[in-house]
């Protein structure tokens, strides 16, 4: 007997669905300012002369890039109650964590790219007219550091948003898990599987594209 289709099920239900959206959008933002402010604080420890504080930057950042997002969220929710029972943190905000330090990881690396980019004489210049090293990393390294990097920033952008379906399995209820509730709920899956894929790629494709015109923009800028 073949599948019948029937996405009544799914207008029914838009409401839930919009809502799961609503908290996979939450995560997104959330995880993409923190996580940022946090490649700035590791990229900054990278590039510093201090030895310790380099190695500190270069030791959390492999962690944070070679374990798999899933697994550090996971230990994130089972594990860390056990080490710090005092800690009352959401299953939501342990994921800002995990994503955070998930996107920081490889944003930092992106930073960096930007920063090699960046004409030597313009340090040695300001260098020259004595401005200090945070001086010269706000007002030089810092402005083109990141429209040298926004283009694959968005992306880092676009992969977190994928990435925080992962937060279903700690019951984070965004859109992956809500949909899932509701199969469980309705026994429709095709219905609701395409449903979700849908709404990822009405959000993600115009990003995507505006990213993709961009990099070309910025690549003539600096290139051309």
């Amino acid at each position: 007997m073949s599948y019948q289709w029937n996405f009544e099920w799914v207008w029914n239900n838009t409401d839930v669905l919009f809502k799961g959206l609503l908290v996979t959008f939450q995560l997104t933002i959330a995880s993409f300012l923190i996580g940022y402010l946090i490649a700035l604080f590791f990229f900054y420890l990278k590039t510093s002369k201090n030895k310790l504080f380099k190695w500190i930057a270069i030791v959390v950042i492999e962690i944070t890039r070679d374990i798999p997002l899933l697994v550090l969220l996971v230990w994130l929710y089972f594990a860390l109650p056990i080490f710090l029972p005092s800690l009352k943190i959401s299953a939501f905000w342990l994921s800002v964590v995990g994503l955070s330090f998930n996107f920081a990881g490889f944003q930092a690396e992106i930073i960096r790219a930007g920063f090699q980019a960046i004409p030597r004489n313009q340090i040695d210049v300001a260098k020259s007219f004595g401005f200090s090293r945070v001086q010269i990393f706000t007002s030089i390294i810092l402005p083109q550091s990141f429209w040298r990097s926004i283009a694959p920033t968005i992306g880092q952008l676009i992969n977190t948003l994928k990435l925080t379906s992962l937060a279903s399995f700690i019951t984070v209820p965004e859109l992956f898990y809500t949909t899932s509730a509701l199969i469980q709920d309705t026994f429709r899956p095709l219905e609701f599987y395409t449903a979700m894929a849908v709404l990822y790629l009405i959000i993600i494709f115009p990003i995507s594209i505006s990213m993709q015109i961009l990099e070309k923009r910025l690549s003539n800028k600096y290139n051309g």
